[in-house]
């Protein structure tokens, strides 16, 4: 649905829309790695820490919508790693941890009621993420993958120009290869639940 409201509304906001910018910090938290090979999963591989994601926007807005091209990035620690040979889980140590850094198109629907400060708004977007494991404990080196996300907020106008932001997106990614020094090769999952508070500028 999202994805139609963008294919068929891109022109119009295109030819009658504001420019604005935006930029959100908040709370990250990561969802547990699968780890696939052979036909065979390994649930909650990794878990892992919270982190802190932030991100910054460019894009166009025209009445109750908006399209954006956004960047963003979130460190999250290890916290443990299950055993493949126990099915354990062990305290992983310090250095290990996963960045994720993404690029994505988003749309936004912004519910605007006449003569209202209050904006709820629900987004959806596409894109891709570099997914950057680090430490010794996990697959070294960069992965771009496909990346979605969906989420929902509330906006509200604090002048004429400015919105305060409070949201929470669901990021999620398509598996990427590794060769794990537990597991070996085969494919990790990447997703994040994020909840943020952005601002805002209208031009």
């Amino acid at each position: 649905m999202m994805i139609g409201v963008i294919c068929t509304s891109a022109p119009s906001v295109v030819t009658a829309a504001s420019p604005y910018v935006s930029a959100t910090i908040g709370v990250g938290f990561a969802g547990n790695s699968n780890f696939a090979a052979s036909g065979a999963t390994t649930n909650d591989a990794r878990t892992y820490k919270t982190g802190l994601p932030f991100a910054g926007a460019i894009g166009l807005k025209s009445g109750e919508l908006r399209l954006e091209a956004a960047l963003g990035y979130q460190a999250n620690s290890v916290d443990q790693i299950r055993s493949p040979s126990t099915g354990a889980f062990y305290a992983a140590p310090g250095g290990n941890r996963i960045a994720l850094f993404s690029f994505m198109a988003n749309a936004f629907y912004d519910y605007a009621p006449e003569d209202s400060d209050v904006l709820p708004y629900v987004t959806g977007g596409l894109g891709g993420v570099t997914i950057n494991p680090q430490g010794e404990l996990v697959q070294s080196g960069s992965k771009s993958v496909f990346a979605w996300q969906v989420g929902a907020g509330v906006g509200i106008r604090t002048t004429e120009n400015t919105v305060v932001d409070l949201g929470f997106r669901l990021l999620k990614t398509s598996s990427y290869d590794v060769n794990d020094p537990a597991f070996g090769a085969g494919t990790f999952t990447a997703s994040s639940s994020n909840v943020l508070l952005g601002l805002r500028y209208d031009f």
